[in-house]
């Protein structure tokens, strides 16, 4: 990792949890051959740092969704009382479309929302769904599914949309003000918003599409790519381990942050907001 930057103790511990999870996450993978690939923030971590952006505070996986469907019953019968795997299918609390393997030792609070929330360490577990080959139907399900990602989120607004995001889109600002001054949030349902999300990112076979997308990533659909720059994988190094990323690391961190090589200013590096981190007795 690279240690110029200063690092906050705190969140380094946060950090080293993470790292055990991902360890964890990997035995697994390994035991069942499971396909995984770094995404976002942590292949950025990796090609940059060889480990952790110094002030990232969690950890972002892919899985195609073959192997997601696979992973989750995996994941979810190893489940004990330390480490826990989310989804909203087995979870009433959990309302976001992608897994959660969560370690209970140590407790988070962040402050991203309109109310406080109390999680634990984490790492984001993202499905890879596939999107057509053909270039018309591929825009037509790209407007489909930002539709159904807006609705989905004014029906959780309260809990997961961060009202204080810097540099948002006037398109992203109206749909903002509409959530905090209508009461659209009480005529939806977050659980089916999230099924009729995951049916309409489903719909077409995995194997014959050519195309990618983490769709509820934070990237949207900046991070749909071609199946070609995942490739089988690389493995990269990161803290004390390795981690598989896409192949052509390169592409994908250019279409997702142009001139990766170069760290953001200072106000933009808490993504999460997290302002308390304990270890739970």
């Amino acid at each position: 990792m690279n240690n110029s930057i200063e690092q906050n103790p705190s969140l380094r511990k946060l950090q080293l949890c993470e790292l055990q999870l991902l360890k964890y996450f990997q035995k697994i993978c390994k035991e069942h051959d499971i396909k995984y690939f770094a995404l976002g923030g942590t292949l950025l971590g990796a090609i940059r740092h060889k480990g952790f952006i110094p002030w990232d505070d969690d950890i972002d996986i892919g899985v195609p969704r073959p192997d997601y469907e696979k992973l989750c019953k995996i994941l979810e019968k190893n489940s004990d009382d330390k480490i826990k795997f989310k989804t909203y299918k087995n979870n009433d609390s959990h309302i976001r479309y992608f897994g959660q393997l969560e370690d209970s030792s140590l407790k988070i609070v962040r402050n991203d929302k309109l109310n406080a929330e109390e999680t634990f360490a984490w790492i984001d577990i993202f499905p890879l769904d596939p999107m057509p080959n053909n270039k018309v139907l591929r825009k037509i399900k790209v407007f489909y599914i930002l539709i159904l990602r807006a609705l989905f989120r004014f029906s959780c607004f309260d809990k997961l949309v961060d009202v204080n995001k810097k540099n948002r889109p006037i398109h992203e600002k109206i749909l903002v003000w509409i959530g905090l001054h209508t009461p659209i949030q009480k005529f939806l349902n977050t659980k089916k918003c999230l099924a009729r999300m995951e049916r309409a990112l489903t719909s077409i076979s995995y194997e014959k599409s050519n195309y990618l997308v983490n769709a509820m990533g934070a990237y949207k659909f900046r991070e749909m790519f071609h199946k070609k720059y995942y490739g089988e994988g690389r493995m990269y190094p990161f803290e004390d381990t390795e981690i598989c990323g896409p192949e052509d690391y390169d592409f994908v961190c250019k279409q997702l942050y142009g001139d990766y090589m170069k760290p953001p200013a200072q106000n933009d590096r808490n993504h999460h907001q997290i302002v308390n981190i304990e270890e739970v007795k």
